[in-house]
């Protein structure tokens, strides 16, 4: 993409896959909503919340397959070597969560690592299995939306996930009506529903950008050798998987801090608003990664940038600091009111976690585009040992339910993030001349 960038041309990029990330964030509160109305809520909640951090894990290699389809699939070559990774890694994910959910070892994670309540872990290990399809069809999905990104056809993404979405609504809602099953597993088997539909409209609709772009070989083409794949795909696959890591410590500490059951329902109703806010930040990665080309082109992407967070900071101030939040944890999500109350405060903590996810998109997309992928595997650990330390240390000296300290772990590790990001974009700038 070598035309001058604009604000206006950023943001015609921006805007479909902030739609679609947008609507991907609805998706978690549609499913804690019908778990909060079906029999037995709290004991659900904590279940879908360590079933999907157990199912986040499985998925980490695959998240960035996102940015490698957009970076990376530049011929027909590529485009061919990038389609048997995705095989590889689809199909091995999907072994691996399925030797977790049948053996012993799911149980033994939860009980003894994560230390979650007895009473939760058969609930999850059901919904987990529910999910079995999870991995695989993202992998897919991922890798057609990269493509679609990079040879402009972003909306496309808007509509693959606006069928995911309706086809999870509808599975979850089934399941509300019927009544009787457990809404961890109604939770689960929507949620596979969901990606299954929004990977086969991926894989239709990237035919024509695929026939048009990547049909056939030409002179000159880029050739993608497996050693530069892998050496570019790496420290992008241990960020996934350091970051998502996060999870399993977060259900860690709100396991054994005081309140460790109400800790885990209302973790994922508050995970949901907070991404739900963050999402737009989430979507700017890619832009960066297909716009950013030069100096000017760095420019025009760190005003927009910038914007954006303080345009997320008001929102998420607006909702988390006043009386929305309660109209969003009883009126929306169904919580009871002693678990919206208890939301309250961890929320607020949270106010700024948009604006620091916009601002950890631009600096990846930057060392992305400077092929400095590795800066942000590092970046990702220092997130991870600042989340660890603070989730540890709370939950031993701290008096506030786990939940709490979740939140003050999660926006201190950001800042922590953000800070290093900074300074690794800026040494690479100014190897380039660019500062």
């Amino acid at each position: 993409m070598t035309e001058f960038v604009t604000q206006r041309r950023i943001l015609r990029l921006w805007l479909p896959l902030g739609a679609m990330w947008l609507l991907m964030s609805l998706e978690q509160p549609t499913l804690s909503a019908v778990i909060a109305r079906l029999p037995e809520p709290k004991l659900n909640l904590a279940a879908y919340g360590l079933t999907f951090a157990m199912a986040l894990i499985i998925e980490s290699p695959v998240i960035m397959f996102l940015t490698l389809g957009t970076a990376l699939a530049r011929s027909r070559q590529a485009y061919q070597m990038l389609m048997r990774f995705t095989h590889i890694m689809a199909w091995g994910l999907t072994g691996l969560h399925l030797l977790l959910g049948l053996t012993p070892l799911y149980a033994w994670i939860l009980a003894e690592i994560v230390g979650a309540p007895a009473e939760v872990i058969e609930p999850s290990r059901i919904a987990f299995l529910l999910m079995t399809p999870w991995t695989g069809a993202i992998a897919y999905r991922r890798m057609w939306q990269g493509v679609m990104i990079r040879y402009g056809r972003t909306q496309f993404l808007f509509v693959t996930t606006a069928i995911r979405l309706v086809t999870t609504a509808a599975v979850a809602l089934a399941g509300l009506r019927i009544g009787t099953i457990a809404g961890a597993s109604v939770a689960g088997l929507a949620i596979s529903a969901g990606v299954l539909a929004d990977a086969a409209a991926a894989g239709v609709l990237v035919r024509p950008v695929v026939r048009q772009h990547l049909s056939a070989h030409k002179a000159g083409d880029f050739v993608l050798a497996r050693p530069y794949l892998l050496r570019f795909y790496t420290p992008l696959a241990m960020t996934s998987l350091i970051n998502l890591a996060a999870q399993p410590i977060v259900s860690l500490g709100l396991s054994r801090g005081p309140l460790p059951l109400d800790s885990l329902a209302v973790w994922p109703v508050i995970s949901g608003l907070t991404f739900l806010l963050r999402s737009g930040g989430v979507a700017l990665q890619e832009v960066v990664v297909a716009l950013l080309s030069d100096q000017s082109s760095y420019q025009a992407l760190r005003r927009f940038s910038h914007s954006l967070a303080l345009a997320l900071t008001g929102i998420a101030a607006a909702v988390m600091l006043t009386p929305l939040a309660n109209l969003w944890f009883t009126g929306v999500a169904g919580l009871p009111a002693d678990l919206a109350a208890l939301a309250r405060v961890p929320a607020a903590l949270l106010v700024l976690v948009p604006a620091l996810t916009v601002l950890t998109s631009w600096q990846r997309g930057v060392l992305v585009f400077f092929s400095r992928t590795g800066a942000i595997t590092v970046a990702t650990t220092i997130n991870i040992v600042v989340l660890l330390a603070v989730v540890l240390g709370g939950v031993r000296v701290l008096p506030w339910p786990g939940v709490v300290t979740a939140a003050l772990a999660l926006t201190a590790s950001l800042l922590a993030e953000v800070a290093y990001l900074t300074m690794q974009a800026h040494g690479s700038r100014r190897v380039e001349a660019w500062a």
